[in-house]
């Protein structure tokens, strides 16, 4: 009788959104992590339901880590089945499934390196002279791609920094970051004087925020739409206008996108001489070996081997 009351209520787990915030409310991640996770048990439930599966097994779940390993990319394809095997952990703790099927279950190899290119220094140049400075969209935008590409901050980064986080010491100004999976402000980057004067020239046409902002800080960079003005922006919308900031100065390629500057922070830092421990500082990287990537990556770029077989062939 447990056994049927067990298949009855896994059932229902797939599509029963009371179990499924019950797991949310036992889930120990972070939310910008269970945001992503809850969209792995959406793709969760829509496989099963397609495939007609009322009770998984161990076999199933197989087949569904073979199905995201064709759909998606092995990032995308590694958190959603991260979050089917958390799912599953949960069911077997709470004895509404025997065994948790998703155990030892390993998810998709990534390859070392980056999948984003990166800009020559007269590229970022020729991407800042385009922005209209005569608007204040134009001037937070150039201000905003400015501060990525020098100091290599990612979307979220930015999306986080309040005005006030900006600090001065020592002669130089700071900007106090709240990086990836961090919960406080204690890292810190350089701002260079060129771009602390791009940022305090939009400042200064902004005026004061309306403070709408949920903490009631004033974001450094707000939102210009009608729907949310002045308030904080959204990583997704920082993407979308670096990509077709991007596309406007003939710069489109899939692997061209926001975290490009963040790349070309550290490549172009690398090339004119500055040290690993200085760009591991840079970027925030807890291991040096990280950062070792885009030295190899820098070698690869600077390689003139195709050019002089070329040369050689007189192409």
């Amino acid at each position: 009788m447990a056994e049927v009351f067990a298949v009855e209520k896994f059932h229902r787990t797939v599509i029963d959104p009371d179990l499924v915030k019950k797991w949310v409310a036992h889930a120990q991640v972070k939310p910008s992590s269970l945001k992503t996770y809850m969209k792995g048990i959406r793709r969760l439930s829509e496989y099963l339901t397609r495939e007609g599966i009322s009770m998984p097994t161990r076999e199933d779940l197989f087949a569904y880590r073979d199905y995201l390993g064709k759909k998606y990319l092995a990032n995308t394809a590694n958190l959603y089945l991260t979050a089917a095997k958390l799912f599953f952990e949960f069911l077997a703790t709470e004895g509404i499934i025997p065994i948790n099927i998703g155990d030892r279950i390993k998810g998709f190899k990534i390859d070392e390196g980056h999948k984003k290119a990166a800009f020559a220094p007269a590229e970022i140049k020729k991407i800042s002279d385009s922005f209209d400075t005569s608007t204040l969209k134009g001037k937070r935008n150039k201000a905003m791609i400015a501060l990525m590409a020098t100091a290599g901050l990612r979307t979220i980064e930015i999306v986080r920094a309040d005005v006030g986080d900006i600090d001065y010491s020592m002669g130089k100004y700071f900007l106090h970051v709240q990086g990836k999976g961090r919960d406080d402000k204690t890292a810190t980057v350089h701002i260079p004087t060129g771009v602390y004067n791009l940022i305090q020239d939009y400042l200064k046409m902004r005026g004061k925020v309306s403070g709408k902002t949920p903490e009631g800080t004033d974001a450094l960079f707000a939102s210009v739409s009608c729907r949310n003005f002045d308030g904080r922006m959204l990583s997704t919308s920082i993407s979308r206008i670096v990509k077709e900031t991007f596309r406007a100065n003939g710069f489109d390629s899939k692997t061209l996108t926001a975290h490009s500057l963040r790349h070309t922070a550290a490549t172009t830092a690398l090339r004119n001489h500055a040290s690993l421990r200085e760009v591991q500082q840079m970027l925030r990287h807890k291991n040096i070996a990280v950062t070792q990537i885009y030295l190899h990556e820098l070698t690869r770029y600077d390689n003139r081997a195709e050019d002089l077989a070329a040369e050689a062939f007189g192409f």
